[in-house]
């Protein structure tokens, strides 16, 4: 026997070594970048699929189903709380514009397969593939699967169409789509240095005037929450003592805000309170923002590396924004709050997506924050502000199998439409209980807990290995089917993806009337499309455009999905 028959063999025998070979070399394709573009994961791992599924393996149907629930209920907890605060009232004027682009997406694939005359499993895999939703790779072959009007060797015919179509279409729906919002669009919208003047603009309005350079890896090396220690030798500091609330509000005053976290007093350290006096020769500890205590030698004095000063614990906690009363307001607000006295916050995180810490950035219900500081001071900030979030790597197994569990009893309700059975299907009722279990945390945080690692892995490789299951059941037809849809159809894709940005771009401008780099941030959410918010912020050399991505991708998720559904049902 050869090495190619044994490892074909091999492959043959126990198939889901091909599902996870897929994975894998898909994540080391996927990451290679050409340019500002790279194919992606997801993408990647179903062109393995293809490759490796010429081979003619065969993998076990509900291995593929298991896998897609998992990615469907963790995207729905991990986008629920926002979603449903999005709706309600928060951003109202971001959701109508994110369901005004995802209701473009929708009609271009829609309009266009019926001028292309392509049927339900193409136009299913041009939305998916032109749109960049992945996950529409699983709600298009089971909702066609779910009509009972086709023949069995119908439904294997349409839902064959659907990865071909999909893998043609998705190259220029995600290069094109990073192209048109990074490059093209800050032209459309005034030119690339009006739309940077207006970032900065943005960014001063918003209070980030110790901003040096925007760059969101910058800002992650250099602005965490420190602890420095100084020698007081300034004149400022009299004989008889200055209060520490006094040197606070001095450093404030030169827009620095720190706190006095330690003091040694004739070779005696002492507990700190805003009374207590500093002496000139007193050691002190400052604690806060990086680039704020590089500022603090001009006021103080020379600063220390000493170890006995600083070897003392500090804690940085994450903490679920709960309480109604901080909603809507401002970073600056925030931290002016009594109970954050010796408080700064590290780190601010909605949806998932990172948002840098400025003063006027609004808080939402759901969003999680870090804060540092002294133990006592971090503990009494955190039950003021909301839940503590104490890292851990348990998760809520009976929470995450029920839930799904439950969600596709939901999906399995049908109701008529005239005399046509709808139903959410499996996939619909599990992202309905995903998003019903995210938004139930942010209500009662201390049930059903998924780490965000967890959410991540499960999310990621539970589509990542779905899709590559498709590819390889696909694979023996794929020649086939690609001969007869024909090359036309990335012409078509082309034009799907181009339409709804282009047209979003204006509408985000003159009818919504958002800030340009915010126009942008919102269409790249509602398209859910991270690659496109990469180009956005590189070409803008800001992190600000995520503002208006985080809201939106919430409704986008969700929303896309369901268009999924609806294009197949009126397609069929």
């Amino acid at each position: 026997m050869s090495i190619i028959d044994w490892f074909v063999g091999v492959l043959t025998k126990y198939p889901e070594t091909a599902v996870f070979m897929s994975v894998g070399i898909g994540f080391i394709v996927g990451r290679i970048k050409f340019g500002f573009f790279s194919l992606g994961t997801v993408a990647s791992s179903l062109l393995i699929g293809l490759l490796i599924g010429q081979l003619g393996i065969s993998v076990p149907g509900p291995m593929k189903s298991a896998f897609f629930l998992l990615f469907l209920f963790t995207t729905g907890y991990a986008v629920g709380p926002h979603f449903f605060q999005a709706i309600a009232k928060n951003g109202i004027k971001q959701v109508l514009f994110a369901l005004c682009i995802c209701s473009l997406c929708f009609l271009s694939v829609f309009i266009l397969a019926k001028i292309g005359g392509y049927n339900v499993g193409e136009a299913g895999g041009m939305f998916a593939g032109s749109q960049t939703i992945s996950g529409a790779l699983g709600i298009v072959p089971e909702t066609i699967s779910a009509n009972p009007d086709y023949t069995q060797e119908q439904k294997d015919m349409y839902i064959g169409f659907v990865p071909v179509v999909y893998s043609i279409c998705y190259i220029f729906g995600a290069a094109g789509s990073a192209f048109i919002l990074g490059i093209l669009g800050p032209r459309l919208l005034g030119g690339l240095k009006k739309v940077k003047q207006e970032v900065h603009e943005i960014e001063m309005e918003m209070g980030d005037q110790h901003v040096t350079d925007n760059s969101p890896a910058i800002f992650n090396a250099l602005r965490p929450v420190t602890f420095r220690a100084y020698h007081v030798t300034d004149s400022w500091f009299t004989p008889e003592g200055r209060k520490v609330s006094e040197l606070e509000l001095r450093l404030l005053n030169q827009e620095d805000r720190l706190f006095v976290a330690r003091i040694r007093h004739q070779n005696v350290m002492g507990y700190v309170t805003p009374d207590t006096l500093i002496y000139p020769e007193d050691d002190i500890v400052l604690s806060g923002r990086r680039e704020f205590a590089i500022n603090a030698e001009d006021f103080i004095g020379p600063e220390l590396a000493d170890y006995e000063l600083l070897n003392f614990p500090a804690e940085s906690l994450p903490v679920m924004i709960t309480k109604k009363t901080l909603a809507g307001k401002t970073i600056l607000q925030l931290t002016l709050m009594e109970y954050m006295y010796g408080v700064s916050i590290k780190k601010l995180s909605r949806a998932g997506t990172d948002i840098r810490v400025r003063p006027g950035t609004e808080l939402m219900a759901g969003d999680m924050i870090t804060i540092s500081g002294l133990p006592s001071d971090v503990e009494r900030a955190a039950k003021k502000i909301g839940h503590i979030d104490r890292p851990t790597n348990v998760t809520d197994i009976v929470f995450l199998c029920l839930g799904i569990a439950v969600g596709v009893y939901v999906g399995a309700l049908m109701i008529k439409a005239g005399k046509i059975p709808v139903s959410l299907g499996s996939s619909g009722g599990t992202l309905l209980a995903g998003l019903i279990m995210g938004w139930l945390r942010s209500k009662r945080p201390s049930i059903g807990k998924i780490p965000d690692a967890s959410v991540w892995l499960m999310r990621t490789l539970g589509l990542s290995m779905y899709v590559a299951i498709i590819g390889i059941a696909a694979a023996p037809s794929f020649g086939r089917s690609l001969h007869e849809i024909g090359w036309s159809i990335l012409v078509y894709g082309a034009i799907a993806t181009t339409v709804p940005l282009i047209s979003g771009i204006y509408l985000g401008k003159y009818v919504f009337k958002f800030k340009s780099p915010i126009t942008l941030g919102c269409i790249a959410g509602a398209r859910t499309s991270t690659p496109s918010l990469g180009a956005i912020t590189d070409q803008l050399n800001s992190d600000l455009p995520t503002i208006g991505y985080s809201l939106t991708y919430a409704v986008g998720v969700v929303v896309n999905l369901i268009a999924a559904l609806v294009i197949v049902l009126l397609m069929l």
